[in-house]
């Protein structure tokens, strides 16, 4: 017996070694009050570094300031030796304890009054040698607890298709329309549409914000005026407070919102928000705080987005609405009310889901639901400032199952563009139709709108944990890949955690990354090569007023040949273009993707002799190489203008 009333226990946790997993569990014949701490360790090793998660919008991480919320806590040492703990259930009420120094506990919420019989906590403790790999082995033990498996990076159209964003920071529709040219929202939005189709941008889903449904001007932690938008007509939708009805106003949609569905022929993602302290909803279904916690609010919902053309629900405002709950903080089972709900009347008619707002303890909580496909690792507008908060909440995300979110931004920001490709979740741009970049657009995606991404998230490499930790300023180094097979391609980008610092050197080894012999380092930038050996050192400075670098890395194979894929794409060897990868005795051969009506494509790399290439499907338009410096270029072109595969072989010539 651990204490009185409270049986505890610590066995391995499945999947893989390096995992235990704590559990307690309340027996008995009466409830407990006296809310236990388990495991709690009262010794611990110094000059350990933590990083952890604040209990604000967005999660934001913080070294060496250990968060007593509900959290994962990353502690490690100046060898990089890690080990992780956080609690593996009851989200809504556990909270880590203690300052890492002295104390390393995980326990409950002061505000939980008592504990029923039959109660049970757990936590997870995972331990390895460096730091992404504890992070695999505390993710693999945490999804194997809820039997999760981690969303595809197409399982819904804001992860396969770029995205027209009507957020804010950003958003040209949030909040407006083309009024002045006598059009209203719906019109505004269909012309949209349709011009992009007839300029062959493919946009593959839309995102309506809060701009479309009845809301209030009662906001419970800040003052909001009674219109968002003066220069927009005076009427509920053009609000920025609590919700009152989560269905489109005729003032916004005049014939629903189904018809406008119809109009557009795109998947929606919608957002909804907080539910107002006078909402009709309140009436007619169970409401703590400010979250619903009835299955029967949620079924409606769920009806409304099948019915009108949502396939992705978005629910944001998820800090405020725990704040302002106090049952979810402090009632075993009433958070799960709020959550369970949501996520199975969603996945009951095939509805995918985004968190945005959320403390660490929504994102821990989503590896229940497969449905959460995504969740915002950061404020809003993907600017510049948010990359290194993007950057480490992305290894959160993803080992609980989801794909970290940035927010909207102008196509015009090769930065950005860049960066969210590379974040491998969705790619959302907000501008009018006059400004968007096509140029940029198709760095991102194919001619169908698919997004030619990595197979996970960009995170940073361990050293970048160190140095933050440290306060040394080093630039943040982080890395994602391509893998067919044995094969990988990593794409590298190294970046200031404060641009306005100037200039900076960076330097990484391709072992880091997992190479051995040597590699192709290519600059997409300044267009240069180079062939180091996997032990030499990469160098090289950030550039411009965003301050970064970014290289592609690949192997050279046994018969002298490093691919590095199409040209024209940010990602340059993703699955949406390159579907397989295989070294022949003399060369490789490649599976490439071609949607409808691409345009001709360049596979590029590194030879030490010529190249000889042969396609099936495809035409050879050209093909050069630098004897100097052993860059080739392949250009080709589909034989069909319809989607198709084609079979592209690069023969080394002796």
């Amino acid at each position: 017996m651990f204490a009185e009333g409270i049986e505890a226990s610590v066995a391995p946790a499945s999947g893989k070694a390096g995992a235990l997993l704590f559990s307690w569990k309340v027996v008995g014949k009466r409830a407990v009050t006296q809310l236990p701490a388990f495991p709690d360790f009262n010794t611990v090793p110094t000059g350990l570094h933590s990083l952890s998660h604040r209990q604000l919008n967005f999660a934001p991480p913080v070294f060496d300031s250990p968060q007593d919320v509900s959290t994962p806590w990353v502690l490690f040492d100046d060898s990089g030796h890690a080990l992780i703990i956080s609690p593996a259930s009851d989200f809504f009420l556990a909270s880590m304890l203690g300052d890492a120094k002295t104390r390393i506990a995980v326990g409950l919420n002061s505000e939980v009054g008592e504990l029923p019989v039959g109660f049970t906590a757990t936590t997870l403790v995972a331990a390895a040698p460096d730091i992404a790999t504890a992070y695999d082995v505390w993710g693999t033990a945490l999804r194997g607890l809820y039997h999760r498996h981690p969303a595809a990076p197409d399982a819904d159209a804001t992860l396969r298709y770029i995205g027209e964003l009507t957020d804010n920071a950003g958003g040209h529709y949030y909040y407006n329309y083309e009024y002045a040219q006598g059009l209203n929202y719906e019109e505004s939005l269909v012309r949209f549409i349709q011009r992009s189709r007839e300029a062959g941008i493919p946009f593959g889903y839309l995102q309506l914000d809060s701009w479309w449904y009845a809301k209030s001007a009662w906001n419970p932690h800040q003052k909001v005026g009674r219109i968002k938008n003066p220069a927009l007509p005076d009427e509920d939708w053009n609000r920025y407070g609590g919700l009152i009805e989560w269905k489109a106003q005729p003032g916004v949609f005049p014939k629903g919102m189904a018809e406008f569905h119809q109009r557009v022929n795109l998947p929606f993602l919608a957002h909804n928000r907080f539910i107002d302290k006078d909402s009709p909803y309140r009436k007619r279904f169970a409401i703590s705080g400010l979250a619903a916690i009835d299955r029967g609010y949620w079924d409606e919902l769920a009806d409304y987005a099948a019915n009108n053309g949502i396939a992705i629900y978005l629910q944001d405002w998820l800090d405020a609405i725990y704040k302002f709950s106090p049952e979810l903080q402090s009632v075993p089972g009433k958070g799960e009310l709020f959550t369970d709900g949501m996520a199975s009347a969603m996945a009951a008619r095939g509805i995918t889901m985004q968190y945005c707002m959320a403390y660490p303890l929504f994102m821990l909580q989503g590896v229940k639901y497969p449905n959460l496909t995504t969740i915002r690792a950061a404020g809003d507008g993907l600017t510049r400032d948010h990359w290194t908060q993007l950057a480490f909440n992305a290894r959160l995300i993803h080992e609980v199952g989801a794909w970290p979110a940035t927010d909207v931004m102008p196509s015009h920001d090769t930065a950005a563009m860049l960066f969210a490709t590379l974040s491998g979740g969705p790619v959302g741009v907000g501008d009018a139709f006059e400004d968007l970049d096509r140029a940029n657009i198709f760095k991102v995606v194919r001619a169908d709108g698919e997004i030619v991404k990595p197979d996970e998230p960009l995170m940073p490499l361990d050293v970048s944990y160190m140095t933050q930790a440290r306060q040394t300023g080093a630039p943040i180094i982080g890395a994602t890949f391509t893998r067919h097979g044995s094969h990988a391609t990593a794409y590298v980008l190294a970046f200031a955690d404060d641009p306005s610092k100037g200039p900076e050197d960076f330097s990484l080894t391709p072992a880091t990354l997992g190479f051995s012999g040597a590699v192709a380092v290519f600059d997409p930038i300044a267009q240069t090569l180079a062939t180091p050996s996997s032990t030499d050192t990469i160098t090289g400075k950030l550039e411009g007023a965003d301050a970064f670098a970014y290289r592609v890395i690949a192997p050279v194979s046994a018969s002298g040949i490093a691919v590095l894929g199409d040209m024209g794409k940010f990602v340059s060897m993703g699955r949406k273009r390159v579907t397989s990868y295989d070294e022949l005795a003399q060369g490789v051969q490649l599976k490439l993707a071609f949607a409808a009506n691409d345009p001709a494509i360049t596979v590029a790399g590194y030879s030490r002799s010529n190249v000889v290439p042969h396609a099936e499907g495809a035409t050879i338009l050209s093909t050069v190489r630098d004897s100097q410096t052993g860059w080739f270029k392949v250009q080709l072109q589909a034989t069909t203008h319809t989607a198709s595969e084609v079979t592209l072989v690069l023969n080394t010539s002796k």
